[in-house]
């Protein structure tokens, strides 16, 4: 059952330990270790069949814990070179009556940990408690939004470092919105009738601006239609999609139509995007870091100018950013772009940007593909932010 719909942010822990030395291309595996006051009474080995799978454990003071495991695929960030390499995330939700879960994860190689006797966040009688998690079971963490009633604020949540919240808060119907963007445009029914749940949250990303150049070697005529794997739509298009750019006349300069220098949309899509790697940047620097991070990807000149002439003088609200990158594989996955004459060579980047207060999250340092402007080739680049996705809440 649809819960509601929000504007929410995302900001997720990784639990697990150090990766073993062991080359994951011949053990794509994990650990799944489950401890009792101190003492390793339950382990598995997790494969990449163990996705939506549940196991029943009993425990020594005669209580039981659920364990729900899930396998995340992982796609990869490096162009296609032949056949496709992806990876797998492991992550193992523990249930335990008048308890909320416990949350682990991992990649392959990892010890997925789960402490039995502790570690559970206890039920308060009375209070309306829950677990949000994504669609990716990944738990949303540290994140406010607002509850009301005929759009009068009412009460406010808070997820705590495993997506937790309790609330003392009557059964009933309300509107709910992120704290940080108080609009009445995204102010959606929130109903609440039952005192003990877990909340899956189906995200829709908004990809902002994206600007693609196209340089062929000679003048060409060309059709450019962008597709939608797992639903979408154009929101905003220069010169108008209505359904595709048809019959372009794209000069080898890159002018398009004789008229413009690239294509423009924004659009509404799932939010398929990587938020393990990245940079966090603060905001003084942006302009710097932007201007070397487009030019080591592959970007230049009139490209990188309208990247910053655009996007600097809007990034003023945070002290600092989190920057993850989103690769041609990434955004396949969301968006793709489907050209009548294929190109020799395409590079997307959309950038996911997140508000941050300071630079304490750690994240792993992306690596950027190769690319060449050679041939028939065409470049993206774009924005979408974390703080302005939809969701979807069901229990």
């Amino acid at each position: 059952m649809w819960k509601n719909i929000l504007i929410i942010a995302v900001l997720f822990s990784l639990f697990g330990c150090d990766t073993r030395t062991i080359d994951p291309e011949d053990a794509k595996y994990a650990w799944l270790h489950v401890y009792y006051t101190d003492n390793l009474i339950y382990e598995e080995v997790l494969d990449e069949t163990d996705d939506s799978q549940t196991y029943i454990l009993n425990l020594p003071d005669d209580s039981q814990i659920t364990l729900d495991k899930f396998v995340n695929i992982i796609y990869p960030v490096i162009p296609d070179q032949g056949e496709e390499e992806i990876s797998r995330s492991y992550i193992v939700w523990a249930k335990k009556a008048d308890y909320y879960t416990q949350f682990a994860q991992g990649n392959y190689l990892d010890t997925l940990m789960i402490n039995a006797s502790g570690g559970f966040t206890p039920v308060i009688p009375g209070e309306v408690c829950g677990t949000i998690y994504t669609t990716s079971h990944i738990p949303f963490t540290n994140y406010e939004f607002y509850i009301l009633q005929d759009s009068v604020v009412v009460d406010s949540i808070t997820t705590s470092s495993n997506g937790y919240f309790d609330i003392d808060i009557a059964f009933g119907n309300y509107q709910v919105c992120e704290a940080d963007f108080f609009d009445p445009e995204y102010f959606e029914e929130f109903n609440i009738d039952s005192f003990y749940d877990d909340y899956i949250v189906i995200g829709v990303s908004y990809e902002e601006k994206p600007n693609i150049y196209i340089y062929p070697e000679e003048q060409m005529d060309l059709d450019v239609n962008i597709i939608f794997p797992h639903g979408g739509e154009v929101t905003a298009s220069i010169p108008n999609y209505k359904g595709g750019w048809k019959n372009l006349s794209i000069e080898s300069s890159g002018k398009i139509n004789n008229e413009f220098s690239f294509l423009f949309y924004e659009s509404q899509n799932p939010d398929l995007c990587q938020y393990e790697e990245g940079w966090i940047v603060a905001q003084k620097d942006l302009e710097n870091f932007f201007i070397q991070n487009l030019t080591e990807t592959g970007f230049e000149g009139q490209e990188i100018i309208d990247f910053t002439d655009y996007w600097i003088p809007l990034l003023t609200d945070h002290p600092c950013y989190a920057i993850y990158p989103q690769y041609n594989e990434q955004l396949s996955k969301m968006v793709e772009l489907e050209f009548s004459i294929k190109p020799d060579n395409l590079l997307r980047l959309i950038y996911a940007l997140e508000g941050q207060q300071d630079d304490s999250i750690i994240l792993s340092e992306p690596e950027i593909p190769d690319f060449k402007r050679e041939g028939f080739y065409v470049v993206e680049w774009g924005v979408s932010f974390r703080n302005a996705e939809q969701y979807s809440f069901s229990d």
